[in-house]
C-alpha cells in the first residue's frame, strides 16, 4: 500500500497523540487474561446519538460477551462521544478506548489503530451509528471455524425511515462455503465493512490496512483483503443493521461529494494496476470501478441535472487515460450495453452525445423497444448511425392477467440474453425484508406465466411490493406495465392512459409550465 496513503498506526499508538484506556497490549492486561474470539473495531466521531446502541449491540451478542475484544477509537469528536465510551471502558475492561487528540479526517486510520491493538482469532467492524443482530457475530465466528476460510460475509439490513431493504444482496444471497471471491462475478460490489469478518492474521500477515482517504477507502482495503484470501464463505443470516433513519441525517454518506468521491476512485484505479495482477483478477476488479463506479455515475440525475458536467467528465477522461496501456480491451467486460455505447460515443470525441444519451436515459418517458433477431433494444431517436438501437439486458413487460377459482394468473412477455438462468417470481414488500413470496413458472420461449393462490397472498402483512423476476440466483427484473404515455406539443400535455375500466383513454391538458 503506498506509504501516503496511511498513518502507521503503530508509530501513532506508541506517540503522545492517543490516550488509550485498557490497553490490549500492555503486559499487565494480558499476563491473565485468554485470548478473544473476535477483535471486534469501531471507528467513531461526533456518534453521541447512536453509539451506546452500537456498543450495547455488541454487549448483548449470543456468542457471550466474554469472548469479543471491543476496541473503539474516538478520532477527537467534539461532542460527549468521547464520554460514553470511556463510561463503558469503566466497567468492561474487555473494551478498549482510544482517544485521538487530532481529527484524521477517515475511518481509515482509526480502524487501523483497531487493528494494530486487536487480538482476537478473528476480527469485524462496525460503524458508530450502526449496530449487529443479536446473534449476528455467532453465526460469522461459527462459518469461519467450521470452515477454516479467511473470511465470510452476511446479509447487511439498510433501515430507514420508511423500512427496511438489503444491501449487496448478491453477496448474501445464498450459503456458500470455501470458494473463491473470484467465483462470484459481483462480490466485488459490496465492499463496505459491513457484515463482513474475517481471520486477524490475514491482516497482519499481509499488512493490510485502511488508506488515510476520505473516501474509497473501504475498497481498497477490501481489495486487498479479497486478493489475499484463499477461500471465502457466504450466509444468508442477517448480520448487520445499517442506520439510515431520519434521525441520522449527519451520517457522511448524505453529504459526500460525488465527484470527490470518483477522484479517490482514480487513485484506487491507479494502486489495483501497480499491483501486476494476473490478468483475470485486474480485469474483475477494474471493471467493478471502470463500470460501476465511474460510468455508472453518470446515469443520474445528478449528472443529468447538474451545472458543472465538465467536472464529471473530466473524471471520465482521466479514467480513460488509465486504460491506454491495458493488455485487453476493458470494454469487453461491461455489462451494461449502453455504458460501453456511451464510453464508445466519448473515446470518439462526441462529447454532447454522450451527454444526451444519458440525459435521454433518465427523463425520456416514452423510450421505445425493439426486437431484433429475438434480442431487445433500445431505440435512440436522436442518432441515426452505429448507436440507433442499443442493446438492453432484458426487456419484461406484463401482458394480460386474470383470476380463475381464486387464482391470480399473469402473463410476461420476456427478451434477454440469459432466459435459462431465470429463477422465480419474487413478490418482495418494499420496507420490509421478512414480508416476502417466492413462486415458480412456466416458460414457453419468450412468454412466461406464472400463477399464486389468493391464500398466498393473503399470508402476506399489508403493504406494498414489487414483483420480479430473479435471475442467476441473486439479479432482480422489474417486469414493465405501460399504462401511460405523457407526450408535451403546443403548450399542452397529451396522455394516453388506462381507464378505471381498463380501457385505452386520452387526457388533454394545457402545459402548466
Amino acid at each position: 500500500m503506498p506509504i501516503s496513503f496511511r498513518v502507521h498506526a503503530r508509530d501513532l499508538i506508541n506517540s503522545k497523540k492517543v490516550v488509550i484506556k485498557n490497553n490490549p497490549t500492555k503486559f499487565f492486561n494480558n499476563l491473565f487474561k485468554s485470548k478473544k474470539k473476535v477483535s471486534v473495531v469501531v471507528a467513531a466521531y461526533n456518534a453521541e446519538k447512536f453509539i451506546s446502541k452500537t456498543i450495547e449491540s455488541v454487549i448483548n451478542q449470543s456468542i457471550g460477551f466474554e469472548n469479543i475484544q471491543l476496541i473503539i477509537v474516538d478520532d477527537c469528536s467534539t461532542d460527549s462521544t468521547g464520554t460514553i465510551i470511556n463510561d463503558y471502558a469503566s466497567r468492561f475492561k474487555n473494551i478498549c478506548s482510544v482517544s485521538l487528540s487530532e481529527n484524521t479526517g477517515s475511518p481509515g486510520t482509526p480502524r487501523n489503530v483497531g487493528i494494530e491493538l486487536a487480538s482476537g482469532e478473528y476480527i469485524t467492524f462496525i460503524d458508530a451509528d450502526d449496530w449487529f443482530s443479536k446473534n449476528g457475530i455467532e453465526k460469522l465466528v461459527g462459518i469461519l471455524d467450521e470452515t477454516g476460510d479467511d473470511y465470510v460475509v452476511g446479509k447487511t439490513i439498510k433501515v430507514e425511515t420508511g423500512g427496511e431493504s438489503i444491501i449487496g444482496e448478491f453477496a448474501s444471497v445464498k450459503d456458500r462455503r470455501s470458494i473463491s471471491p473470484f467465483d462470484v462475478r459481483h462480490f466485488f460490489y459490496h465492499m463496505g465493512p459491513t457484515a463482513k469478518m474475517m481471520k486477524l492474521s490475514l491482516l497482519k500477515e499481509n499488512d493490510i490496512g485502511f488508506p488515510n482517504m476520505k473516501f474509497a477507502e473501504d475498497k481498497l482495503f477490501f481489495f486487498d483483503v479479497f486478493l489475499a484470501a484463499s477461500k471465502v464463505s457466504t450466509t444468508v443470516e442477517p448480520v448487520y443493521y445499517v442506520n439510515r433513519t431520519d434521525t441520522n441525517q449527519g451520517s457522511l454518506t448524505r453529504t459526500t461529494n460525488v465527484i470527490d468521491k470518483r477522484r479517490s476512485d482514480l487513485k484506487v484505479i491507479e494502486y489495483i494496476q501497480s499491483k501486476s495482477l494476473p490478468s483475470e483478477k485486474e480485469r474483475r476488479i477494474l471493471n467493478r470501478l471502470y463500470e460501476y463506479d465511474i460510468v455508472k455515475t453518470f446515469d443520474s440525475m445528478l449528472f443529468v441535472n447538474s451545472d458543472s458536467k465538465d467536472d464529471f467528465i473530466s473524471v471520465l477522461a482521466k479514467a480513460i487515460e488509465t486504460t491506454q496501456n491495458l493488455q485487453y480491451d476493458f470494454l469487453e467486460d461491461f455489462e451494461t450495453p449502453l455504458y460501453k455505447a456511451a464510453v464508445e460515443l466519448y473515446m470518439e470525441n462526441r462529447i454532447d452525445d454522450f451527454i444526451n444519451l444519458f440525459i435521454w436515459l433518465k427523463k425520456d418517458k416514452n423510450k421505445k423497444y425493439v426486437i431484433k433477431d429475438n434480442l431487445p433494444y433500445y431505440e435512440v431517436p436522436f442518432f441515426n448511425d452505429k448507436y440507433k438501437y442499443i442493446r438492453i439486458p432484458f426487456l419484461t413487460r406484463a401482458l394480460d392477467s386474470y383470476v380463475i377459482d381464486n387464482v391470480y394468473i399473469q402473463n410476461i412477455q420476456i427478451y434477454g440474453d440469459d432466459l435459462n438462468c431465470l429463477n422465480h417470481i419474487l413478490i418482495r414488500d418494499r420496507n420490509r425484508i421478512d414480508n416476502e413470496i417466492i413462486i415458480d413458472f412456466n416458460r414457453d420461449g419468450n412468454f412466461l406465466q406464472f400463477k399464486v393462490d389468493i391464500s398466498r397472498l393473503n399470508s402476506l402483512e399489508n403493504s406494498l411490493f414489487t414483483v420480479f423476476i430473479k435471475y442467476n440466483n441473486y439479479k432482480l427484473l422489474n417486469i414493465k406495465r405501460i399504462l401511460k404515455n405523457q407526450i408535451s406539443f403546443n403548450n399542452k400535455n397529451f396522455e394516453f392512459y388506462t381507464t378505471l375500466a381498463n380501457n385505452l383513454g386520452l387526457s388533454i391538458k394545457p402545459n402548466s409550465k
